[in-house]
Order: structure tokens, then C-alpha cells, then sequence
């Protein structure tokens, strides 16, 4: 079994700038079948997700992020970060090193297959970007 968050995670992170319009989020959630896209600063540090069911019924141009975002240290253990994820209301994490800076995302799914002895698995179109 995998030991740490960075063993799951996918370090291929796709996301958009705080303050870039909601319709890119939507563009590459849709176009690299994902269900959330962290919204980072211009340090690169996390200060909010888009997911789908944000995007639900959401006419408005830009998104504002709540302020609050669940991170976890690509360090810790992947039963350290499921008790975060599973504590949270969230299906995703945004991943981060030492510094808060965001270098990945992990789901509930990767946690599940991690515990079942699967390999981590990312959506192919991942394997292009």
C-alpha cells in the first residue's frame, strides 16, 4: 500500500487563478473529466476549489472562493489525509508541500483504491497535459 499522499495524489495539477472566470473552470473540468479544480493565488497557494456542483445553476461571470479550502501535506501518511477527507465535507484535497504551496490533488476515489491495493489512476487525458 502506498505510504504517503504524494504516492496517490495526481502532481499533474490543473487550475485556475483567483479571479479567472468561472466558464474556465467549467472548460477544464468538462474537457479533462474531473469533478473540482483548486483555485490558487498568485503564490500558488490554494484558496479554493471549483467543483461541479459549484458550476450547478451558476450564471454568475467570476467565482468568489469561500476563503476556505481543505489542504494536505503531500508528507502525510494516506490514512493521515482519508481522516481529513472523511472529516470534511469535500471529495477532493488540494495537495501541498512544506511551504502551503499546492503541488497536487487527491480524492476519495484515490484513498479507496489506495486502501484496496489498486494503483493510483488518473483520468487519460492527464497523460497529454
Amino acid at each position: 500500500m502506498p505510504k504517503t499522499v504524494a504516492d496517490i495524489m495526481n502532481p499533474k495539477l490543473l487550475y485556475i487563478r483567483d479571479g479567472d472566470r468561472v466558464s474556465l473552470a467549467r472548460r477544464h473540468i468538462i474537457e479533462f473529466g474531473i469533478t473540482a479544480v483548486p483555485v490558487l493565488d498568485e503564490t500558488h497557494r490554494p484558496v479554493g476549489v471549483v467543483s461541479l456542483r459549484d458550476l450547478a445553476g451558476d450564471d454568475r461571470a467570476h467565482f468568489q472562493p469561500s476563503g476556505t479550502v481543505e489542504t494536505v501535506k503531500a508528507s502525510a501518511t494516506v490514512e493521515e489525509g482519508a481522516r481529513l477527507l472523511a472529516e470534511s465535507e469535500y471529495h477532493h484535497l488540494v495537495v501541498v508541500d512544506e511551504l502551503g504551496v499546492a503541488v497536487g490533488m487527491v480524492s476519495s476515489l484515490d484513498f479507496v483504491r489506495a486502501f484496496i491495493g489498486l494503483p493510483p489512476r488518473h483520468p487519460e487525458r492527464f497523460q497529454r497535459f
